[in-house]
Protein backbone atom coordinates (compact mmCIF):
# COMPACT_ATOMS: atom_id res chain seq x y z
CA UNK A 1 0.00 0.00 0.00
CA UNK A 2 1.29 3.43 -0.91
CA UNK A 3 1.71 6.08 1.76
CA UNK A 4 0.16 9.30 0.48
CA UNK A 5 0.81 12.62 2.21
CA UNK A 6 -0.76 15.98 1.38
CA UNK A 7 0.31 19.40 2.57
CA UNK A 8 -2.75 21.66 2.38
CA UNK A 9 -4.37 24.78 3.76
CA UNK A 10 -8.00 25.81 4.28
CA UNK A 11 -9.60 27.75 1.44
CA UNK A 12 -7.31 26.27 -1.21
CA UNK A 13 -9.46 24.99 -4.08
CA UNK A 14 -6.69 22.80 -5.49
CA UNK A 15 -6.18 21.27 -2.05
CA UNK A 16 -9.88 20.41 -1.90
CA UNK A 17 -9.75 18.93 -5.41
CA UNK A 18 -6.73 16.79 -4.52
CA UNK A 19 -8.47 15.40 -1.43
CA UNK A 20 -11.65 14.68 -3.39
CA UNK A 21 -9.69 12.95 -6.14
CA UNK A 22 -7.97 10.67 -3.64
CA UNK A 23 -11.21 9.94 -1.78
CA UNK A 24 -13.06 9.18 -5.02
CA UNK A 25 -10.43 6.52 -5.73
CA UNK A 26 -10.76 5.13 -2.17
CA UNK A 27 -7.17 6.05 -1.37
CA UNK A 28 -6.23 6.88 2.19
CA UNK A 29 -3.91 9.78 2.86
CA UNK A 30 -2.45 11.91 5.62
CA UNK A 31 -3.42 15.58 5.44
CA UNK A 32 -0.98 18.09 6.91
CA UNK A 33 -2.69 21.47 7.40
CA UNK A 34 0.10 24.05 7.16
CA UNK A 35 -2.21 26.84 8.35
CA UNK A 36 -3.23 25.16 11.59
CA UNK A 37 0.22 23.64 12.13
CA UNK A 38 2.88 26.07 10.79
CA UNK A 39 5.64 23.62 11.71
CA UNK A 40 4.35 21.48 8.83
CA UNK A 41 5.27 24.30 6.44
CA UNK A 42 8.83 24.22 7.76
CA UNK A 43 8.82 20.46 7.28
CA UNK A 44 7.53 20.89 3.72
CA UNK A 45 10.33 23.34 2.94
CA UNK A 46 12.86 20.71 3.98
CA UNK A 47 11.26 18.13 1.65
CA UNK A 48 10.83 20.16 -1.54
CA UNK A 49 11.62 23.54 -3.03
CA UNK A 50 8.07 23.89 -4.39
CA UNK A 51 5.92 26.21 -2.26
CA UNK A 52 2.59 25.81 -4.06
CA UNK A 53 -0.20 23.98 -2.28
CA UNK A 54 -1.18 21.27 -2.23
CA UNK A 55 2.03 19.30 -2.24
CA UNK A 56 1.65 15.57 -2.70
CA UNK A 57 4.10 12.88 -1.64
CA UNK A 58 3.71 9.19 -2.45
CA UNK A 59 6.04 6.85 -0.59
CA UNK A 60 8.21 9.80 0.47
CA UNK A 61 8.63 10.99 -3.16
CA UNK A 62 7.40 14.43 -4.18
CA UNK A 63 4.76 14.16 -6.90
CA UNK A 64 3.98 17.86 -7.12
CA UNK A 65 0.60 19.51 -6.86
CA UNK A 66 -2.96 18.78 -7.89
CA UNK A 67 -2.32 18.87 -11.63
CA UNK A 68 0.49 16.31 -11.35
CA UNK A 69 -1.72 14.12 -9.15
CA UNK A 70 -4.50 14.34 -11.73
CA UNK A 71 -2.09 13.29 -14.49
CA UNK A 72 -1.03 10.27 -12.43
CA UNK A 73 -4.66 9.31 -11.89
CA UNK A 74 -5.36 9.57 -15.63
CA UNK A 75 -2.48 7.18 -16.37
CA UNK A 76 -4.18 4.44 -14.36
Amino acid sequence: MNKIELYTQPGCAYCTHAKRLLMSNNLSFVDYDVYQFPERLIELCSRTQDRNLPQVFINQVSVGGFEQLLKLEQLN
